[in-house]
């Protein structure tokens, strides 16, 4: 069974079974009471230095003198005014009510850190707002027990709140009702990548195989694009896998439940704010995508993340865990080697490769290198595309030296003056971006969902290379695409769609000949 002890089922109708497993995807095995095969539970103990000490960390840290301080506060803002009145974790469930706030629908899971209902924001519904549902996370009573808890929670949150992207779940809050402990997120509508993967199964062969192969590196270029943002930083993942990535019905891809990610710095083993990490007493794994490095214990990395990536899509492009869902430690025992896939070229290949590199040192370096390396290139259509550019140049240049001078102002698309020169890693950071507009072209991503399409990462090249060629002509063929499609809308009667792609053309290229055509075709034929 691939992760469905993991999955996640998120749904704006409420399921007709409760069965429903967790927004959150917090579905391992109960913490501290039994492991299976799929998700195990690893204790490490660190030794005080003070053999008084009740903490695994020396009382004399500073450090961890502000954070117990910080979890004191946060345990005297969040108590009830009246106790009387506090909320029992036996009173949850459907139809309750927390903190005066959220009032619980359904069930959407439970798991080792707790249970996660879909909930209506009363709060925001006073004030109108027509977008009240969210999912809330309640911590479970054995979890609360352990030590450092509620500060894991607390920093889970803390961290989640820092990564405000579209390809990582929107986290809105953390706080405690009674003796009730909880968190609010973003509630998705979609399945999980766990779900796409079991519906889908191997990539399809034949007339459909470069659609279907474009739409799964989408799904990869999506998942990138939230590790690298987090990455950046300095946060850890730390349990990526399928049942941890959802697919929205809009088509993003984003990456769930930052719980035990943790914020590390580039040159050695503390968190981002210098203090010891609080996840030492317990630290959650899935073996099949957990890195050998986290299964010997060693200090989160980025390059951990890559490796559950590098195992994620594999599993898209193939249909199956390249180890047959051993662990790493098992893989390097028995030598295993994972079978080549079909229809990758040697580049392709070798970037996969890398990513699946059971040693650190030798995995690629970075979400966006592997994103890079993994992406097909499409060097024949570029020769010939430079062929064709040098030629037009050249009767251009003709052209122009058989005219009077003319002094044309510079504009984006009409005459767009030279490119500067780019230094190293920004060059770098271009080619990648360009890389994943291409694959957004391929599979229709034009001008949506938000943050994942080609509109917006070839805007996000011009402000890092302004004049960008590649980029000016990604947006003539968004700008073409948008075109079409208004056209075939009006012929279909659906003129508030026509209107809608036309105006969102001529938002990006004022001066397009067949939008301004259809605009007034469009204004002509008004009823």
């Amino acid at each position: 069974m691939e992760d469905d002890k993991t999955r996640i089922f998120h749904r704006h109708a409420q399921p007709e079974s409760p069965s429903v497993s967790s927004h959150a995807s917090e579905v391992d095995s109960e913490i501290g009471i039994e492991d299976d095969d799929k998700t195990r539970v690893s204790r490490r103990r660190a030794q005080p230095t003070n053999p008084s000490a009740s903490s695994h960390v020396s009382e004399a840290s500073p450090e961890v003198d502000m954070q117990e301080e910080k979890t004191r506060a946060f345990h005297r803002h969040t108590r009830p005014a009246n106790p009387s009145v506090s909320l029992h974790a036996s009173e949850v469930g459907p139809g309750g009510l927390i903190n005066n706030r959220f009032r619980l629908e359904y069930m959407l899971g439970q798991g080792g850190m707790g249970v996660v209902y879909a909930a209506r924001d009363l709060r925001k519904e006073e004030l109108g707002d027509s977008d009240s549902r969210i999912a809330i996370k309640l911590l479970s009573k054995n979890v609360q027990h352990l030590p450092n808890a509620l500060r894991m929670l607390q920093q889970e949150c803390a961290k989640a709140q820092e990564l405000a992207h579209p390809n990582v779940v929107t986290v809105y809050d953390f706080d405690r009702d009674g003796d009730v402990v909880y968190m609010t997120m973003e509630l998705l509508a979609g399945q999980s990548l766990g779900e796409y993967m079991a519906d889908r199964g191997v990539p399809v062969s034949g007339q459909d195989a470069s659609a279907d192969i474009s739409e799964r590196l989408a799904i990869i270029s999506d998942i990138v694009q939230g590790l690298a943002y987090a990455h950046k930083r300095g946060i850890v993942h730390f349990d990526l896998k399928p049942g941890n990535v959802f697919i929205t019905d809009d088509g993003t891809t984003k990456i769930l439940d930052f719980g035990i990610a943790r914020a590390v710095l580039t040159s050695g083993n503390k968190t981002a704010s210098g203090a010891p990490g609080l996840f030492d007493d317990m630290i959650a794994l899935t073996p099949p995508y957990a890195s050998l490095e986290m299964l010997r214990g060693m200090p989160p990395d980025p390059r951990d993340d890559i490796y559950a990536l590098a195992i994620i899509s594999y599993q898209l492009l193939a249909g199956k865990h390249p180890f047959g869902e051993l662990s790493a430690t098992d893989v390097l025992r028995q030598n295993l080697k994972p079978e080549r896939i079909p229809g990758l070229t040697d580049r392709q290949w070798k970037g996969l490769l890398g990513g699946l590199a059971l040693k650190r040192e030798d995995r690629s370096l970075s979400a966006e290198a592997f994103l890079e390396a993994l992406l097909p290139k499409k060097l024949d259509r570029r020769y010939w595309l430079a062929v064709g550019t040098a030629l037009t140049a050249v009767a251009v240049s003709l052209f122009f030296w058989l005219q009077p001078p003319q002094i044309v102002a510079p504009s984006l698309f009409e005459n767009p003056p030279p490119m500067a020169e780019l230094a190293e890693a920004d060059r770098t950071r271009v080619e990648q971006l360009l890389e994943v507009a291409e694959v957004h072209m391929m599979v229709g991503r034009l001008i949506s969902p938000a943050g994942a399409n080609a509109l917006d990462v070839y805007n996000q090249v011009l402000s890092i290379h302004p004049y960008n060629r590649r980029a000016i002509q990604g947006l003539k063929t968004v700008v073409d695409g948008l075109a079409q499609a208004a056209e075939s809308a009006l012929s279909d009667g659906e003129r508030r769609r026509a209107e809608a792609l036309i105006d969102s053309g001529l938002k990006i290229y004022p001066q397009h000949k067949k939008l301004l055509n259809l605009k007034q075709q469009f204004n002509e034929e008004k009823p």
